[in-house]
């Protein structure tokens, strides 16, 4: 259960009733990271925004109030392929619906859409065909709306490509948006409390950004230019806070990228984040309950960077994680309903890697999933009600599809 929040009385008692721990207890022995509180946990000392329960030095009871021992996060497993599968399957995206089903999907060998679905991240289907389709269609994304409904996006090398189902498992043949010819590379999906999905990728020439909407997952627009721009700007995610506010993130060459749209439809032009022209590929985007965007990638080094927004707008200028300049080649971050935000990737030794932080700005240097020596692409995180992350991605070299999950 929940601590009582901000307003109302609290006692060291309940503190203790919520995270364990009997006999003569201190404050003090409710430190973040100590015997009873996780670290990442949070409280809400004025009952506004999240604040993180301390680790050391200062803390008081104001800092329990709202909090909940509730899921707890200390890493993640060793990848492992997907049902034992030896089959090549490039697992690119990952999403999960609100009764805990993970989905994700990605393409075969030949370029054809596939699959899997897991109910807790370590038990998978062996990734399988698109309704048995053998054309084309590389699936780079996947969201799924309140009613269960998942939908993937990519491209055929000719057009933009969506596919739905209601269940996971069974899927619309992939097909292109509002039929159209045009080439657009469909990279990234959201999707509104409202019920609008909205869809960001680049034009046929990798330069001009597009996006694309439906208010069903199956009737589309046809992908356009993000307020009509002819400039080099590549929207790689796309998140959508609480407001309808939809944030696109993205790179152009030099800087990392940033578009916003009310609406889906109409578009800010891409500009870079705070106005920095320091090299950096930002490559996903979340949003927290607080309204906070966090987006994550890499510099031209493949370090791993960060920015953060509390409007979409203003950007903080990427920078290191935690000053790392390691190799982290960061490519998807969640974040869970206790506000802390899991960001993954690999290194340079292509071994699988995470990060964390409470706050979106304050991270820790990425560190190996489970001291794996296991060599792994992870190119998606998503994370459940109870508070499980779960990654999907590839084995180097063969491409065996792959996940993970925390414990």
């Amino acid at each position: 259960m929940t601590l009582p929040v901000y307003g109302n009385s609290l006692s060291l008692n309940q503190i203790a009733t919520e995270f364990g721990g009997t006999g003569a207890l201190a404050l003090e022995n409710y430190y973040a990271g100590g015997s009873y509180v996780a670290s990442g946990a949070v409280g809400y000392p004025t009952g506004g925004s999240s604040v993180a329960i301390p680790s050391s030095g200062a803390i008081s009871m104001a800092n329990f109030y709202g909090a909940s021992a509730g899921p707890t996060f200390n890493g993640f497993y060793a990848p492992f392929t997907m049902n034992g599968s030896t089959t090549y399957a490039y697992m690119y995206s990952v999403a999960v619906n609100s009764s805990g089903l993970f989905v994700a999907v990605g393409w075969s060998v030949n370029n054809y859409p596939v699959y899997a679905t897991s109910t807790n991240g370590s038990t998978w289907t062996t990734p399988a065909l698109m309704n048995g389709s053998t054309a084309v269609a590389n699936m780079f994304s996947v969201t799924v709306n309140s009613s269960g409904l998942f939908v993937a996006v990519g491209y055929n090398g000719t057009s933009g490509m969506y596919a739905t189902s209601t269940n996971g498992s069974n899927w619309t043949t992939p097909a292109a948006m509002n039929g159209s010819s045009t080439q657009a590379y469909m990279l990234a999906v959201t999707v509104s409390s409202s019920g609008r999905f909205v869809a960001v990728g680049v034009a046929s020439n990798l330069t001009s950004p597009v996006y694309a909407t439906s208010t069903d997952g199956s009737t589309w627009t046809t992908p356009a230019a993000i307020n009509g721009s002819t400039a080099y700007a590549y929207m790689q995610s796309i998140a959508v806070n609480s407001s309808g506010l939809f944030v696109a993130v993205g790179y152009n060459g030099n800087s990392g990228m940033y578009a916003t749209s009310t609406d889906g439809s109409t578009w800010t032009t891409p500009a870079a984040m705070n106005g920095s022209t320091t090299l950096a590929t930002m490559q996903s985007i979340t949003v927290n309950s607080s309204g906070l965007f966090v987006a994550v990638g890499r510099d031209a080094n493949s370090y791993p960077l960060y920015a953060t927004s509390a409007n979409g707008s203003t950007w903080t200028t990427p920078a290191l994680m935690n000053g790392s300049t390691a190799v982290g080649n960061m490519h998807s971050v969640a974040v869970n309903s206790s506000g802390l935000f899991v960001a993954v990737g690999q290194n340079a030794s292509i071994y699988p890697v995470y990060a964390t932080s409470t706050n979106g700005s304050t991270w820790t240097t990425p560190t190996v999933m489970s001291g794996t020596s296991t060599a792994a692409f992870i190119n998606s995180v998503a994370v459940n009600s109870s508070g499980r992350f779960v990654a999907v991605g590839r084995t180097n070299g063969s491409n065996y599809p792959v996940a993970t999950y925390s414990y």
